[in-house]
């Protein structure tokens, strides 16, 4: 947002809203109410968005959902009015986050959804990285922990090219932790200990106690799966140790919710009620009933395996109370959502219907709006599921790579609108091969696109891509400006194998890229492919 454009007393207030963010709510909500008045006077969207965002974001901060909900819905009309897609972005996050600690996760998935589509839609991968790791949890709290992997390791992979970005420690640990908890659900020994050595030596070294206590309970857990119980124990004890009510709520809850499960199943129990009191404490502090609730199910399991009847009622009638509640508050998040919304319409005057069936709110985040083929965010769940029913079943998987020849001076000389049927052509040709049993298809950005096949050999999976290479060549696009022909061609570069525990859907991606890369460099209009277990083998004209 530029301010230079506004007057001195405008400036201050914008200054004195950042100048206070996370340090003194009562001074930002009195700036934010004035320079609200400022931006209605002026009939200015981008005072009004950025006022009323920087009210839910404080109301975020001090967990009052009603206040939040209401004023960061108001501020998405007047943002997306005036294009300040990052606001409108992480408005939409943090309306997720909420739903999600609230236990609305329908809700939460839908404002995620929505805020990776305005990132991919407006090129925002600083935003776009923390949304797919709060996605991450989200699958992970709904128990989907494979699309829980996929998610975080989006997030893992910018982490590691964006080495400098502010507080890089916590956020790297907060998306190790997520992978590890999926792993440890997932059995995956593998993976789970090679999170350990990453925290350990990572991360650990550059935190504060306080922080390195979450680190402690997954550690614990670690060492309890794999049945070292001494090395379990000596965790427990640091755990008792360093267990503080200035832990940060929010951040702690789901490692701590599981640390206190296993807890349980091995009857450690005075352990238990150590980190349960003080978790106790914290959670009622925030107000957020849900979380109170899911802590109040340890308590009553507990109750119910030591065979306190009377204790177990009790906690009982509490649990149904908070769900009362928690219907109640549900109710006024809808309520809040519905009328702010029906503002937003009016206000931003855009011609969009709101969406009645979540399946369709499903299908459009998952569609390339240029082609109507499945987009990015498609593919990154697809895949991690078609990789893990492959190691499943023992059967093979191929990807492929495959861009349009010389794009760029096709692009330069016929222009964009040209450009973008030329991209359009070849997807309607992947979708028709897609059409195939076992073949998946979807555009992976600019002039790239990816497929998946499942469960075919090599050869045939070679004699598929031949097919829509011929398709393609046959079909006779003018392109006089590519060096390799007179028509538009392709290049593919394809990873075929079994998988093993020890393999990825990220590393099947890389290898067809490395195949994809290795064409380019040779000729073009061609095929390389490459079996895990077997040497390159290559395929011209």
């Amino acid at each position: 947002m530029n301010v230079m454009g506004y007057s001195r007393e405008i400036q201050l207030l914008i200054g004195d809203i950042q100048k206070n963010r996370g340090k003194d709510p009562r001074a930002i909500l009195k700036a934010c109410d004035k320079l609200l008045t400022f931006g209605k006077s002026l009939k200015d969207d981008a005072l009004i968005g950025y006022a009323y965002f920087s009210k839910g974001e404080t109301y975020y901060l001090l967990n009052d959902a009603s206040n939040f909900y209401s004023q960061m819905l108001s501020c998405m009309g007047p943002m997306e009015h005036v294009k300040e897609w990052g606001y409108v972005a992480m408005a939409n996050n943090m309306l997720g986050i909420v739903s999600l600690n609230r236990g609305n996760a329908p809700f939460a998935l839908d404002y995620f959804i929505k805020a990776i589509s305005i990132c991919e839609d407006y090129s925002l991968p600083d935003i776009e990285w923390m949304i797919h790791m709060n996605l991450g949890s989200l699958y992970l709290n709904i128990e989907e922990y494979q699309k829980s992997i996929s998610h975080t390791e989006i997030a893992h992979r910018y982490l590691l090219e964006h080495k400098d970005i502010e507080n890089y420690i916590e956020s790297m640990t907060a998306i190790l932790l997520g992978m590890g908890r999926a792993y440890l659900k997932l059995d995956m020994e593998a993976k789970y200990l090679e999170v350990e050595k990453r925290l350990r030596l990572d991360c650990m070294p550059f935190m504060q106690k306080i922080d390195k206590v979450v680190i402690y309970c997954f550690f614990a857990r670690v060492h309890h799966a794999i049945n070292e119980m001494e090395a379990c124990e000596y965790w427990i004890n640091k755990i008792n140790k360093n267990t503080s009510i200035n832990m940060p709520i929010l951040d702690v809850f789901d490692d701590f919710y599981d640390y206190l499960h296993m807890l349980l199943s091995i009857e450690r129990y005075d352990d238990f009620f150590k980190a349960y009191t003080v978790l106790d404490d914290l959670t009622k502090h925030t107000s957020i009933k849900n979380l109170e609730r899911k802590l109040l199910t340890l308590k009553i399991r507990y109750y119910r395996k030591v065979g306190q009847i009377e204790e177990y009622k009790i906690a009982s009638v509490l649990y149904f109370e908070l769900s009362e509640y928690m219907e109640r508050e549900n109710r006024l998040m809808v309520s809040n959502m519905v009328v702010m919304r029906n503002s937003y319409m009016e206000l931003t005057q855009i011609n969009r219907k709101v969406e009645e069936k979540n399946t369709f709110l499903q299908k459009r985040s998952e569609t390339d709006p240029l082609t109507g083929m499945y987009n990015r965010l498609k593919l990154n769940e697809y895949s991690e599921d078609a990789f893990a029913k492959a190691l499943l079943n023992k059967t093979s998987i191929a990807v492929e790579i495959l861009d349009i020849d010389f794009f760029k001076q096709f692009n330069d000389n016929y222009g964009h609108q040209a450009g973008d049927d030329c991209i359009k052509f070849i997807a309607d040709m992947l979708i028709k091969l897609s059409a195939d049993d076992g073949i998946f298809a979807a555009r992976y950005g600019g002039d790239e696109f990816v497929v998946i096949y499942e469960g075919l050999s090599m050869e045939m999976v070679e004699a598929k891509a031949n097919e829509l290479r011929d398709l393609i060549y046959d079909a006779k696009m003018e392109h006089k400006f590519s060096l390799t022909d007179d028509r538009v061609t392709i290049s593919q570069g394809i990873c075929y194998g079994m998988p093993s525990n020890d393999d990825s859907m990220f590393m099947y991606l890389q290898k067809a890229d490395n195949m994809l890369y290795e064409v380019k460099q040779q000729s073009r209009n061609a095929i390389k492919i490459c079996n895990v277990e077997e040497n390159i083998k290559g395929k011209k004209d």
